[in-house]
């Protein structure tokens, strides 16, 4: 079985689809970046639908912290989707990117190659970085929580009407 895995991912790597996104990323740094983020953001997103499913089936959780458990874990699932790609595209615009590494790399100026080369792996790192640790971090507990809560509060409200 293993075997079968590995030759099976071993014929995909080696794929023409791959080998010609492979290539893109080289030569295009915006791409890179948003192949490196959307990966990020799908990995986060299958995390979350996990975590949900198995909130509904651990049976150790309470029934009635058991919603809030999954409606929290949904909520901040879209919410880091929604935020890390909002996040991402404001940092990778191209005006501010351009304003912080003249500023970061203005010992770099005279020489325009090595200007260039450090210019986009601040772009790909910075747009990275931004995105999963602002976005992720900061902004997600705070705008998840009150949806959460907001939830949670209106199906206990339809519970009590019935």
């Amino acid at each position: 079985m293993i075997k079968l895995v590995e030759r099976k991912l071993n014929n995909f790597a080696n794929s023409h689809f791959i080998k010609k996104h492979i290539n893109k990323c080289i030569e295009s740094d915006k791409f890179l970046t948003y192949t490196l983020l959307t990966t990020s953001v799908s990995k986060d997103v299958f995390a979350y639908a996990l975590r949900v499913h198995n909130t509904m089936k651990n049976d150790e959780i309470p029934k009635d912290k058991k919603s809030f458990v999954a409606k929290m874990d949904a909520v901040t699932g879209i919410t880091t989707a929604i935020v890390q790609m909002s996040t991402s595209i404001l940092l990778a615009n191209k005006k501010l990117q351009e304003g912080i590494c003249k500023h970061l790399f203005s010992e770099l100026k005279d020489d325009p190659k090595k200007f260039k080369q450090a210019s986009s792996g601040f772009k790909t790192i910075s747009t990275l970085v931004g995105a999963t640790l602002i976005a992720k971090r900061i902004f997600v507990p705070m705008i998840a929580s009150p949806i959460a809560s907001f939830l949670e509060n209106k199906h206990k409200q339809k519970g009590n009407l019935k």
